[in-house]
Parts: structure tokens; C-alpha cells; sequence
């Protein structure tokens, strides 16, 4: 009972860590907001935050959950009757990959829209002595990812009609991109809230006073910085929503809690300690995949994407990368003389 209660205590203090941490970068950024800067400056240094949130992203990913993994079914293969040659927690990291690739894709082709038909009828300018040429279109369409197109249209598209359809196409081009930015922070928070509650999940199943301290002493190391990170990738993707950004943010903060809670439920369950241990292990390597995706796709491929020097993106993620690898070693030695 005594170890339940510190668990509950415990995971009280980690939702409270990254409640603060995760809602920090959004409160800098609306104090950048409100001092009008100018908006290249801003969007520099959102880069640059965002190349240090990605460095701390892969060296987590790398430095701390991969090896956690490996050792964990290295376990699990010595107490199980499984010891298979073949790499499986390789496999489950690509299949946790593939499936929030999917779901992804999913999203984007399920919210992707075609307007309404539009349709116009042959217009002509009575005030001038030169008529403008006629503009006959049936309709024009959307193609789901915001580009318009005129269909069944005469040749006297004119000048004017033209530029009204340029327009039409960029204002849908324009909400089409915040629609996508919209899912892929959703993508994004729901494979952080995973990984947050296999952590969780991680600190419930443990059954002794010390194993608790320890896993928590390592989860509070890095969760700061990652909570840090994944509040700043939400704030700069709903810059404008600050209300949908503070309830993600919210979200991800409440399911390293949840994530306990599940783990003290298995850890009283009736279940054998292997069929336990088997459990939480392919989990977290499903989650080492989200991990994968996320570092690589939702972060530094778009920041390397944009117009800012790559080679200042690239010291920014080196800096983010030492940061955690710097903690690493200082949990090592936290380690080291607990063991002592």
C-alpha cells in the first residue's frame, strides 16, 4: 500500500513538472507576440527553438527509450521461453512508425474536402466602350488539398476572372494549410501523449520502494525537457489557438498520471509477472517507433524544409541533443552513488 501511495505522490509531482514546463513556451511566445517583433524574427526563433526541441526529441529517442527497450526484452528473453534470434523490438519500433504514418495519412484524406461547385454565369461590362471578355465556367472544384481548378471553362477567361480564381485558390490553399498544420499537431500530441503513458506505465509496474525512486529520479531528468519541447511544437502549431493549444498541452500532461495508474492496475492484476513484463515491453517499443516519426517527420524534416540557415538549425539541434545526453550522464552518476 505504502508503495502505491508513493507512486500516486509521484505521479502527482511529474504531472505538475510538466504541466509548468509544457505551458511555459506558450506563455513566451503570446510575451514575443505582445513586444511586436517583427514577424520574420519571431518565426526565426521559433525555428531555432523548434531545431533545439528535435535534438532533444532524438536524443531521447537514441540515448535513453531504444537502449531502455533492448535491455527490457533482453530481459523478457531470458525469463520467457521465446529467446528468438530474430530482432522484434526492431520490427514493433517500425510497426509503431508505420502506424502513426498511417494514421496520419488517415486523417489528412478523412478531413480533406472538395468545396461546393461554383458556379458563374457570363459576365460582360456594360460601363465600357470594350466589353470584357466572357467568363464561362460550369465549376470550379477543389482538389482536397487546396488547389482550385476551373472546369469546362470557354477561352475568353479575361484578366480579371483569372485573378479572381488565383484568389479563390489562395484563400483555400491558405486554409487548407492550417487544416493540415491543425492534424499534424494532433498526430503529434497523440504520439507524445503515448509515449508519456508508457513512462507512466513504466513507473506503476515497479513493486519496490527503490525501483520507484530510481525510475522516477530518471523520468524527472529528461521530462522537464521533453515536456519543454512538446509544448513548444503545440504553441507554434496553434499560435492562433491558444485555447486548443493549452487543452493539448493539458492532455499530454495528464497522461504520464494515466499511464500510472494503468501500470499499478497490471501490476495487481492476476496477470504472470512474464505475460506483465512481455506486455509493457511491446509497448514501449511500439511507442520508440511514434518517436522515430515524430523526431524525424513532424520536426526536423520541417524546420530543414523552411527558408533559415540550416547550418544554425543544425547547432541548435546539436545543442538540444547535448542537453539530454548531458543529463544521461548525470543520471548515470545519480545512479552510480545511490548504488553506493
Amino acid at each position: 500500500m505504502r508503495e502505491a501511495q508513493l507512486q500516486l505522490l509521484l505521479a502527482l509531482a511529474m504531472l505538475i513538472t510538466t504541466l509548468l514546463a509544457g505551458f511555459a513556451p506558450l506563455k513566451v511566445l503570446t510575451v514575443v507576440k505582445n513586444n511586436r517583433l517583427p514577424s520574420r524574427k519571431i518565426e526565426r526563433i521559433l525555428s531555432m527553438l523548434s531545431c533545439f526541441a528535435g535534438g532533444v526529441f532524438l536524443a531521447t529517442c537514441f540515448l535513453d527509450v531504444i537502449p531502455h527497450v533492448n535491455g527490457n526484452f533482453h530481459m523478457f528473453n531470458k525469463n520467457s521461453s521465446l529467446n528468438t534470434p530474430y530482432p522484434l523490438p526492431e520490427l514493433l519500433f517500425c510497426i509503431g512508425f508505420f502506424a502513426v504514418y498511417l494514421l496520419e495519412e488517415l486523417c489528412l484524406r478523412l478531413f480533406a474536402h472538395k468545396t461546393p461547385s461554383i458556379h458563374s454565369h457570363t459576365r460582360a461590362s456594360e460601363a465600357h466602350e470594350e466589353p470584357l471578355k466572357a467568363f464561362e465556367c460550369s465549376e470550379c472544384e477543389c482538389d482536397g488539398r487546396g488547389k482550385i481548378q476551373a472546369k469546362n471553362c470557354g477561352d475568353g477567361m479575361d484578366s480579371v476572372a483569372y485573378g479572381q480564381l488565383r484568389k479563390m485558390s489562395s484563400i483555400a490553399e491558405s486554409l487548407n494549410k492550417a487544416e493540415t498544420t491543425t492534424l499534424q499537431s494532433i498526430t503529434f500530441a497523440t504520439a507524445m501523449s503515448f509515449h508519456s503513458i508508457l513512462e507512466g506505465l513504466a513507473l506503476g509496474v515497479q513493486d519496490s520502494t527503490t525501483g520507484i525512486m530510481s525510475l522516477f529520479i530518471s523520468l524527472m531528468i529528461h521530462k522537464g525537457i521533453e515536456a519543454f519541447s512538446v509544448g513548444l511544437q503545440i504553441s507554434k502549431s496553434n499560435s492562433r489557438r491558444l485555447k486548443v493549444a493549452a487543452i493539448t498541452i493539458l492532455i499530454y500532461s495528464l497522461m504520464t498520471p494515466v499511464g500510472s495508474i494503468i501500470g499499478m492496475c497490471i501490476q495487481n492484476s492476476n496477470m504472470q509477472p512474464v505475460l506483465k513484463e512481455g506486455l509493457v515491453t511491446v509497448l514501449e517499443a511500439l511507442a520508440v517507433g511514434t518517436f522515430i516519426y515524430v523526431t524525424f517527420f513532424e520536426v526536423l524534416a520541417a524546420e530543414r524544409a523552411n527558408e533559415f540557415s540550416n547550418i544554425m538549425q543544425l547547432i541548435a539541434i546539436i545543442i538540444g541533443f547535448s542537453v539530454v545526453a548531458l543529463f544521461q550522464l548525470v543520471e548515470l552518476f545519480v545512479m552510480s552513488v545511490q548504488q553506493h
